[in-house]
């Protein structure tokens, strides 16, 4: 055993390398390192990298770079690049950033113990396609949390123009059904009251298991897990599931009415050019299905604007999709031209700033869109899962409603409660703003901690 007793993990990009980066700090407790949240207090510390895009890749660098500082001011030891970067590029980062002790990708997280006994070696890069966590893979999550995510697979079949995930992840891999409801009962053991599954692509979940099975079929069997109180859907492909999905969340009691359905484009021409496999009319018919089911669902969206080919024509008929629409929540991003993606170096290309100008108009759309359901929710009731008191002076304790996914829809702050984080409190909407909406706690309500 080194003398290495320390170790911070600094975790960047999505949900799903969240869940790795929580993999990565179980191992490490598994060999002994005690997890600070003080960087400086490290004598390891691990950046679990994002490669999706150049901004990504330029924040993971500037961020190894911050962390190497503290080997001036810190105890800082051994600095780790792990995740897509690491995967991605291998021994080219390590010779690009001497600064970097090791290199570990995302199919080789195990290795992070034999990387501290120092028995690893110095670029550890597996095959795509390689590593899946199972039950019993040790897992670390903040004291304290009642929500987390679930990884129910890894990697894409799908050949997006603009998306190099299958490059750095592999092709589309689910994890067993058994497996994902183990985890789900361990998480419910902890004290997690919510549970978010997440994939690169959700949709496609059990395509490739043997036996088969599906997403409904995985859903049926998460809402009898004891101590679960909500099950959220992230990252749906615009398929025939979806369809599905709607129709069945009646009776999939735990399921909260959320879709998040990234479409990144709605114009006919540029979902052909970014090889999405459906046109614009089942989009059409697939938000249309979601705004008239019985039950009110919250759709979230994302697109992509300033793909090759991307006309001023076909921005516009984005802009009037998205008005028609009217979903709950709206992302954007802007293209990147990624090596080893179809779209690569196919131009016509969209000038940096007229991709900058049409992310913006998307992103001031979506503040417009997200202000005006809020409104609309005030005078109603809703259920509210506490997850920690607020920092906000004047609110007692931070939450969120059904609508809200964690880490990117808001917030529901209450103004009195004496509720604790796990509970759900039946509150009526008393004030909303853009992203965030404020509740008061009916006198009648009562706490739910049973699930």
């Amino acid at each position: 055993m080194t003398d290495l007793k320390t170790v911070h993990f600094v975790s960047l990009g999505c949900p799903k390398n969240r869940v790795d980066t929580e993999v990565l700090a179980g191992f490490a407790k598994v060999q002994g390192l005690t997890i600070v949240a003080d960087p400086s207090d490290a004598d390891v510390i691990v950046v679990n990298t994002c490669a999706f895009i150049e901004s990504a890749r330029e924040e993971s660098i500037d961020t190894l770079l911050e962390m190497h500082a503290l080997r001036q001011t810190g105890r800082l030891k051994r600095l780790i690049s792990a995740g897509c970067l690491s995967q991605r590029y291998g021994e080219a980062l390590k010779r690009e950033m001497p600064e970097l002790d090791h290199v570990l990708g995302t199919e080789a997280l195990g290795s992070i113990g034999q990387i501290i006994a120092d028995t690893a070696p110095v670029v550890n890069v597996g095959l795509a396609a390689h590593f899946l966590q199972t039950p019993k893979t040790p897992r670390f999550i903040e004291p304290g949390a009642v929500s987390a995510y679930i990884k129910i697979g890894d990697g894409c079949t799908r050949t997006c123009a603009f998306c190099a995930i299958p490059a750095i992840r592999g092709p589309g891999r689910s994890r067993p059904l058994k497996e994902i409801v183990a985890e789900a009962e361990q998480l419910a053991a902890s004290g997690i009251r919510e549970i978010n599954l997440v994939s690169q692509d959700t949709s496609a979940y059990g395509k490739d298991l043997s036996p088969g099975s599906d997403l409904l079929d995985l859903l049926d069997a998460l809402c009898g897990v004891s101590g679960i109180a909500w099950i959220r859907l992230l990252y749906l492909y615009p398929d025939a599931i979806v369809d599905r999905l709607i129709d069945a969340l009646p009776s999939l009691a735990k399921v909260v009415p959320y879709v998040d359905m990234p479409i990144q484009h709605a114009s006919q021409e540029m979902l052909a050019r970014m090889r999405r496999g459906y046109g614009q009319g089942r989009l059409k018919r697939l938000i249309a299905h979601a705004h008239q089911a019985d039950n009110a669902i919250f759709l979230r969206t994302a697109v992509l604007v300033g793909h090759p080919g991307e006309t001023d024509g076909d921005f516009a008929d984005l802009i009037e999709f998205l008005e028609w629409a009217r979903c709950h929540h709206l992302g954007a991003f802007r293209y990147s031209d990624e090596e080893g993606t179809p779209a690569f170096g196919t131009g016509p290309g969209v000038s940096k700033r007229a991709s900058y100008n049409r992310w913006r108009k998307v992103m001031a759309l979506g503040r417009r869109l997200s202000r005006a359901h809020n409104r609309k929710l005030v005078g109603t009731t809703l259920d509210i899962l506490i997850e920690a008191p607020a920092d906000d002076q004047g609110f007692v304790l931070r939450g969120r409603h059904p609508g809200q996914a964690p880490d990117i829809d808001g917030a529901t702050y209450l103004v009195s409660s004496n509720a604790k984080p796990g509970d759900i409190v039946r509150a009526k909407v008393t004030k909303a703003d853009d992203f965030d909406i404020v509740a008061t706690p009916l006198m009648s309500s009562q706490t739910n901690s049973a699930g």
